[in-house]
């Protein structure tokens, strides 16, 4: 809506008039200022991490399809290729100083070439993850889950000039991997814990260290020695070499998990990635100080969902490496869910919760819903066939409600029999947010963010509709506050508004939110649906996914 303001009291009469016959009107109420309750990260979920010939930092994203460059003594994050053509899970250069990755969604290899246009190298190599070059030019990548290591030759031009080699196949999932000045290759072996050198000719396998736990990524630093990670506990572990001997594995040290991959800097320090918590950490190689290079506590922030946790209110947050609870006082973030998991749920869009059971939604991962058993964390039901649920609601009893923004319908699931699918509305124009039209549970509204409206369905009267807001730039996430009125936040505007349901008139909360971030696999112009939830003390919450923040606005 546009801002409107009248000059006199007759014209102001007249205009509220308006306002009141049309169904909606702007205010001129100045914004509030936002605070932060989770500071953010200039970084989203990164992975696979090197150093350029320039010395800096460079790593990439599966989630956010970016490539970044970091200053390693600053810290300070610049975008080298924006989405979607920087999907990126493992980053390399090859001797030429070209920056080359692989899209692990696409199953594509890229490349940088001078022109900054991204070229695709390989293409229909579904799961293709890590890479490197060997000194003279030579491409080698493996495919995970399929666990085949291949050489792409070729051309001084960096094209492809022949059909790839099949290097070595079922040893054991190679992740992240280095290939030395000599031609030899080592890397990590997930399956079994190991790290292990492998003959880029023959494919012959020989291990060199076990028992390292889920070991996904190694480096080597100028003294030829290995540093291996291991994304479930954290451990940053040492492999000397004396000779031609590789000497027991220590533990260096220990950083928050999951890991996903870590680079030695030409300072020495050994830099780590955390993707689900946007974060990368630099250790000192003598001492194991970590210090955080980029901090970060979110990997891809979604909805929001109040509640409490150990006596404390709560928010749950819909989250892209698995849900977290943000405690409103302090801003601490934890989560009752094991992030090194690859289990379910894997991901979250969007969030729910009763005193008995969490609903989350994904989009992203494996388009499902799930419901949570509080007491043990445990997932208790999964639908499936839902193909976007971007707004998710619990009744009392422990049933979901689900706005499936792909087919435009609202949905009621029943967890006693998962077959049970009622649908409550359909042609709905790409409904996202959902909230409680009051207590009763018997009426809901939802944010339309195609049409721009906001719907009050009725869910006792055969889906009755009335619509109570129009004009707003997609609507996403909303929330019902405690005098009745809606938050919404629009996210064509980067603006949080509040409907008035009785006439649909239209206040400006607050302005300039950071949202509209594009995320792999999600449904554009969604994508993660941004959050709104408000406190018991009227206190509302907004989730911003451009930098994955918390941000606060206080009554």
């Amino acid at each position: 809506m546009p801002t409107l303001a009248c000059a006199h009291l007759v014209q102001l009469a007249s205009l509220l008039l308006l306002c009141v016959v049309s169904g909606g009107c702007a205010s001129t109420t100045a914004p509030a200022p936002l605070e932060t309750l989770v500071a953010g990260s200039a970084l989203h979920a990164p992975n696979g991490i090197t150093f350029g010939p320039d010395g800096q930092l460079y790593a990439g994203s599966v989630g956010s399809q970016t490539i970044y460059r970091i200053d390693p003594t600053t810290g300070a994050v610049a975008i080298v290729v924006p989405a979607p053509a920087g999907e990126a899970d493992d980053v390399a250069f090859a001797p030429s100083g070209t920056l080359v990755w692989t899209a692990l969604v696409a199953g594509e290899i890229r490349v940088l070439r001078p022109d900054q246009t991204v070229a695709t190298l390989v293409s229909d190599f579904a799961l293709i993850n890590p890479l490197d070059f060997t000194a003279d030019g030579r491409l080698f990548a493996a495919q995970m889950a399929f666990d085949r290591l291949h050489e792409f030759p070729l051309d001084d031009n960096l094209q492809l000039s022949g059909e790839p080699r099949l290097v070595a196949s079922k040893i054991g999932n190679l992740n992240s991997f280095e290939i030395t000045a000599d031609d030899q290759l080592i890397g990590p072996l997930f399956n079994n814990g190991e790290v292990a050198t492998v003959n880029i000719e023959t494919g012959a396998v020989q291990i060199i260290a076990e028992d390292l736990g889920r070991v996904v990524a190694v480096n080597l630093d100028a003294a030829g020695n290995v540093w291996a990670i291991d994304w479930a506990s954290g451990a940053l572990w040492r492999i000397d070499r004396k000779g031609d001997e590789w000497l027991t594995p220590r533990q260096v040290a220990s950083l928050q998990p999951p890991l996903d991959n870590l680079a030695v800097g030409p300072d020495g320090a050994i830099y780590v990635s955390r993707p689900a918590h946007s974060a990368i950490d630099r250790v000192d190689p003598a001492s194991g100080e970590v210090r955080a290079l980029v901090a970060g506590q979110l990997a891809a922030a979604g909805g929001l969902a109040i509640t409490t946790h150990n006596d404390r209110e709560v928010l749950l947050v819909a989250d892209g490496y698995g849900y977290r609870l943000a405690d409103i006082q302090d801003g601490s973030v934890s989560t009752t869910y094991d992030l090194t998991e690859f289990g379910f749920p894997a991901a979250a869009s969007a969030a729910a919760a009763n005193d008995d059971y969490f609903a989350l939604s994904d989009v992203v991962i494996r388009p499902s819903v799930y419901l949570i058993d509080r007491r043990d964390g445990k997932t208790v039901a999964r639908w499936r066939d839902i193909k976007s649920a971007l707004g998710i609601l619990l009744t009392a009893d422990g049933h979901p409600l689900v706005s499936d923004y792909a087919t435009g319908t609202l949905l009621a699931l029943n967890r006693a029999d998962r077959d049970q699918r009622t649908v409550i509305a359909s042609d709905l124009a790409g409904p996202v947010g959902l909230a409680w039209a009051g207590a009763a549970q018997d009426a809901v509204y939802v944010a339309e963010s195609t049409s721009g409206t906001i719907t009050r369905i009725e869910l006792a009267a055969s889906g009755e509709r009335t619509t109570v807001a129009t004009g707003l730039n997609q609507p996403e996430g909303i929330t019902v506050l405690a005098d009745g009125r809606i938050a919404v936040v629009e996210v064509g505007t980067r603006r949080l508004v509040v409907v008035n349901p009785a006439d649909g008139s239209i206040t400006t909360l607050a302005t300039d939110l950071p949202v509209g971030h594009q995320t792999a696999n999600a449904p554009p112009p969604i994508y993660l649906p941004s959050g709104v939830a408000q406190g018991a003390d009227g206190t509302l919450y907004i989730s911003g996914d451009i930098d994955n923040s918390i941000r606060m606005l206080k009554n």
